[in-house]
């Protein structure tokens, strides 16, 4: 028998949200992409400073089979504050392409320790007019065949789901009930510094995507890595953060190259992805966009586009005049919408020559 991380989701610490969990009770859904007859769930409470306490949590399969989810053999809990905490195995079998759903019942309002998925096609937060979510952040099976692990890891590129969970319905239909799958991404990281910023959201950044990388490798098993982070780097000095924290490209490629020493070391398949424009974005009401940030961008996406593991997402989505064409634009001139998401995919797909 194989242990394995079928799906994780990236915490982030979110005090400026209040009342998240106002009605005591969330509902998400979560589609699997492995088969398997056993599974537990990881509870998160990275940044709780009390106990979060779970007074019913249960899981329902396709087939309607219901289980309560208990720790220790009880059915009502604590996830330690600053912690985590490993359900019991349960005995219920799930199977790739269904969806699970997954209630937790809870006492506390203002859970701080929150995951996100603005995508809707493999994760669903049920009756809640927003995508953030708590608990449950990551689903581990035990089965007889083996698995395999990818990961994607960047910023809200990655976060908010749209072109990481396209490119998964591709791999899961190409390669069915083979691929467990890790959202790494974090809304707002940077590769080089960690959060700080005056934005209400800084607390959210999260630590420096070259601390978080190997700490996650090292939480679970991946053989492929999908990268794409650097945006933020960019995006950030002189719009909350200090203009004297925007790198030079060589400070970015050389974060770029220590990724790329870290897979080597672990063997795993590395994908990495150009940075995509950003011309006319705005952040707290001012320009995030400056000539120099825009050289910056240009000299690292040369480098990147040197490397045989590179997809040119750039040269997908840019205009002749540097900005994120409309056909991918959510509308704020730096994320992609559901349907550029889809696009992206779509390319990405192409190219890694994925059916």
């Amino acid at each position: 028998m194989v242990t394995a991380i079928a799906w994780r989701q990236m915490v982030a610490h979110f005090p400026n949200l209040k009342g998240i969990n106002g009605q005591h009770q969330q509902t998400i859904q979560i589609k699997q992409s492995l088969s398997a007859p056993r599974l537990r769930f990881w509870l998160a409470n990275d940044y709780g400073d009390q106990p979060l306490p779970v007074q019913d949590m249960t899981v329902t399969n396709a087939d309607s089979e219901t289980m309560t989810v208990t720790v220790n053999h009880q059915s009502s809990f604590q996830v330690p504050a600053r912690g985590r905490r490993w359900s019991d195995w349960l005995s219920l079998p799930i199977q790739a392409g269904t969806w699970l759903t997954i209630t937790l019942v809870s006492p506390e309002v203002n859970p701080q320790t929150l995951a996100q998925s603005f995508d809707q096609t493999l994760i669903r937060v049920i009756g809640r007019n927003q995508p953030y979510f708590y608990g449950p952040v990551a689903i581990e099976i035990e089965r007889a065949e083996p698995v395999k692990s990818l990961l994607f890891f960047g910023d809200s590129l990655t976060n908010q789901g749209y072109y990481s969970a396209a490119f998964s319905q591709k791999l899961m239909t190409a390669a069915p009930d083979q691929w467990g799958l890790t959202n790494g991404g974090i809304s707002g990281n940077r590769l080089l510094r960690p959060g700080n910023s005056t934005s209400v959201w800084s607390p959210s950044f999260g630590l420096a995507g070259l601390n978080r990388l190997p700490t996650l490798l090292s939480e679970q098993s991946v053989d492929w890595l999908i990268f794409m982070e650097g945006l933020n780097d960019l995006l950030h000095p002189g719009n909350g953060s200090p203009q004297t924290e925007l790198p030079t490209a060589a400070a970015i490629i050389d974060g770029i190259k220590q990724v790329q020493t870290l897979a080597a070391t672990r063997s795993l398949r590395l994908t990495l992805a150009t940075i995509t424009p950003f011309k006319t974005g705005v952040i707290g009401e001012k320009p995030a966009w400056t000539p120099a940030k825009e050289q910056i961008r240009q000299t690292v996406n040369t480098y990147l586009r040197s490397l045989p593991n590179t997809v040119d997402f750039d040269q997908l989505i840019a205009t002749a005049d540097q900005r994120l064409a409309d056909a991918f634009d959510c509308g704020d001139h730096i994320h992609f919408s559901a349907a550029g998401g889809e696009l992206v995919a779509q390319f990405l797909a192409a190219q890694l020559a994925i059916d």
